[in-house]
């Protein structure tokens, strides 16, 4: 453990934490524009227009969570650099918005592969940061309901933006690169944005690379619950690829256009998480952090059986719905656990060895899920999922029930 002395932050001026508000609902919007890329797109572009092969699909479902691997190294950098959590943010961005803007302008298979996917990567190593950044803007008896709030203005924008691109593209898909140029631009916009964003709280103690790693050594509810979360994480994540396979891949069935996939993996589900996403902040902000994550543990499930045992348009929108309810409580807990259970000045550290196995898990289950779908039907990576989510909802109760005793 460190030896570096631990200060609480200090707290936001009132004006400083509107301004921030104001300028990450703008923000917002560009990610809603954005996220359609790493839901929909990439994914669809991939499969119909370049009849990508599934290591190149396991490229682009896992690039996001590559990124999450390289956390520790951009907040050391960060932190050398002592940039404050939101400049450091727009820099990654910035770097994102280039490699998609040259994805843009080049009309190459392996070019549309190697910068979307590098690009994809660089948004995700700023996830630890933008927590940092939330810990030290906003009040923390607000974070869950204005974290919440941003997700519906991303949402709203991405079920708009996805549905409009869904529709441009149906039989078009030919003009794929004026899409990677609109992403291109929303990440150009956000980095902007980013930089705006007042700087609050001390400036982040500088600590050696991998220091953070020695929490899970002393700190039992934290490596408990990130076990857990491992086995929760996989179970998903080798799913989530999958929808996309199943949807847009004619050998298992389905003979579906590009609308009908876009309102099945874009549309829908986000529109449950644009309507559930107030309720999940407001429950963040007042129950026991593992009440909340068991109960969104049982919807995942539900919409893992619900998905992939469906053949019929109104049986796979319902369990779309179910996905995107569960996704909108999973996303509050995903980003805002920490705050509730690290000491401040802890807080980025917690987060990015938090990230760094979500990556872990994000990069190896797509893979093993392409992998196995050579071999194994559909139905059975199904109860091979559900068996590792069940298993880490077990652990959660028994994680609960340790940290209410110890007042957590």
């Amino acid at each position: 453990m460190s030896t570096s002395v631990s200060t609480q932050p200090s707290l936001p001026t009132q004006d400083e934490t509107n301004l921030t508000i104001r300028l990450e609902r703008l923000r917002a919007i560009t990610l809603g524009i954005f996220e359609s890329a790493q839901s929909t797109f990439l994914l669809l572009i991939l499969v119909r227009w370049f009849d990508g092969s599934n290591a190149e699909k396991s490229l682009i479902a896992g690039a996001y969570q590559s990124g999450l691997l390289v956390t520790p190294i951009i907040l050391y950098l960060t932190r050398r650099l002592a940039l404050a959590p939101s400049q450091a943010m727009s820099c990654l961005f910035g770097v994102a918005a280039a490699l998609y803007a040259i994805a843009a302008i080049t009309p190459n298979h392996s070019a549309f592969v190697i910068f979307t996917s590098v690009g994809s990567l660089m948004h995700a190593a700023s996830s630890p940061l933008m927590t940092t950044m939330m810990y030290s803007n906003y009040p923390s008896t607000r974070r869950g309901l204005i974290h919440s709030q941003n997700n519906s203005i991303r949402l709203a924008t991405s079920i708009v933006f996805a549905s409009l691109a869904g529709w441009a593209l149906s039989g078009r898909l030919a003009y794929y690169q004026y899409l990677i140029g609109v992403y291109a631009l929303a990440l150009a916009v956000a980095a902007y944005l980013l930089w705006k964003i007042p700087r609050c709280g001390g400036a982040l103690i500088e600590r050696p690379m991998l220091e953070c790693f020695s929490h899970i050594k002393v700190d039992r509810i934290l490596r408990d619950t990130l076990i857990a979360w491992m086995f929760l994480g996989f179970g998903n994540l080798m799913m989530l690829p999958l929808r996309i396979e199943y949807l847009a891949n004619k050998a298992h069935g389905l003979d579906l256009s590009e609308v009908e996939i876009t309102l099945l993996v874009a549309t829908i589900p986000h529109l449950a998480r644009l309507m559930a996403s107030p309720m999940w902040g407001r429950l963040f902000d007042r129950l026991n952090f593992f009440s909340l994550r068991i109960t969104v543990n049982i919807f995942f499930l539900l919409s893992v059986f619900s998905f992939f045992s469906s053949s019929s348009f109104a049986s796979l929108a319902i369990a779309a719905a179910i996905f995107g309810f569960s996704n909108s409580g999973g996303d509050v807990a995903w980003s805002l656990w920490v705050t509730k259970f690290a000491p401040p000045s802890l807080v980025p550290d917690y987060m990015v060895v938090h990230t760094f196995f979500t990556g872990v898990r994000g990069v190896i289950a797509p893979m093993v899920a392409f992998a196995l779908l050579g071999v194994l039907p559909l139905s059975t990576l199904m109860w091979i999922s559900a068996a590792f989510m069940s298993f880490a909802t077990i652990q959660m109760f028994f994680i609960r029930e340790r940290s209410v005793r110890k007042g957590s």
